[in-house]
């Protein structure tokens, strides 16, 4: 019997008889499924089985040991890398002005880099892929080729997709469609580390639900960041609300620690949650031209966002020591054309 036959009877037993895998065991059944030889069936019900039981820090820890060995890891020529991770499957409310955000922060001396794909299920919503794309840059380069960008000191900053990053997580798509509830590849993907500093890596990630701030500390610790910026983020997320706080969390140990992120304190007052579309849907075109509109100094809840965003990033990481401090400085970046120049230079 193979070890993902092994540990769906572990796990698909029903609500009294479900036993939790090991690390291992959760592990060695990940790297069959990525190995491609795995029965679609038998994922899809280890997958879903897990869900239901709900996932244990180990099974976690297991299945995301699993994915990164899949993934190239290079190491860049910076002391501190931060990795920006959004919902791979997009946003549908709200325009993700956050793909903005990596070069605002390299600009303001924060190397940084966000990863995903071009589009995901079950949401199909619009994401950093798409919105770069429509900006111009070349979203498919390799893990080397953006190391390089991120070497370089005027640049800094790029995105990195699945299918090169990871090729055999990403050929799982066509089957986590075909599922339609989302699995803990949702979460734990956005853990896995291609690039990694020569000091410190750090995460930026969103959440909706109050069970998962625990969970990502723990597993981005073991991932091997060396902190984390858990954010209560719209639509799941690393942009909080404009408009009141939130309850975000910090962690460098692996433990969730509150910290509650008032925009006011900021220098941002805003009525507004965050970017709405002008119309009904949002697209990578809107999303494209007021990013560009706020990289060009124009005000609003566009550059409110990345106000925020980007100041939370550099206070989380010990390059500003205040949010106030943290917020000056990226609208200074911003309004000089450094952070523009340096978006546009990536490109």
């Amino acid at each position: 019997m193979t070890a993902l036959a092994d540990a769906i009877k572990k796990v698909a037993t029903g609500p009294h008889l479900s036993k939790d895998l090991s690390l291992d065991e959760a592990k060695l059944a990940m790297l069959e499924i990525l190995s491609g030889e795995a029965d679609p069936v038998q994922a899809a019900i280890f997958f879903i089985s897990l869900r239901i039981k709900r996932e244990t820090d180990d099974e976690n820890v297991g299945i995301l040991q699993a994915l990164q060995e899949c993934t190239e890891q290079v190491e860049a020529d910076v002391e501190q890398l931060l990795i920006i991770n959004e919902p791979f499957n997009g946003f549908n409310r709200h325009c993700p002005v956050s793909a903005f955000l990596p070069a605002v922060l390299a600009a303001s001396g924060l190397p940084t880099i966000s990863q995903g794909v071009k589009e995901m299920g079950p949401k199909f919503g619009v994401t950093h892929s798409q919105i770069l794309s429509e900006a111009g840059l070349n979203t498919d380069i390799s893990v080397q080729a953006l190391t390089e960008k991120v070497n370089n000191a005027d640049i800094g900053w790029g995105f990195i997709d699945q299918a090169q990053a990871s090729p055999k997580l990403f050929e799982l798509q066509n089957l986590r469609t075909r599922m339609i509830k989302r699995p803990s590849l949702a979460t734990l993907e956005k853990l896995v580390m291609p690039i990694k500093a020569k000091n410190k890596t750090h995460v930026q990630i969103g959440f909706v639900h109050k069970e998962y701030p625990p969970i990502l500390a723990h597993a981005s610790h073991q991932a091997g960041f060396a902190s984390a910026l858990i954010v209560r983020g719209i639509e799941g997320g690393v942009l909080p609300t404009l408009r009141e706080s939130s309850n975000c969390f910090r962690s460098s140990n692996g433990e969730a620690e509150l910290s509650v992120i008032e925009p006011t304190k900021f220098g941002i007052e805003q009525t507004t949650r965050g970017v709405l579309p002008a119309t009904e849907t949002v697209t990578a075109a809107q999303t494209v031209e007021l990013g560009l509109q706020a990289l060009s100094g124009q005000t609003g809840v566009t550059f409110d966002s990345l106000v925020l965003g980007g100041a939370m990033a550099l206070w989380h990481c010990g390059l500003q020591s205040s949010p106030q401090q943290a917020a000056d400085h990226i609208r200074q970046i911003i309004k000089s054309g450094k952070a523009k120049a340096c978006f546009e230079l990536g490109m």
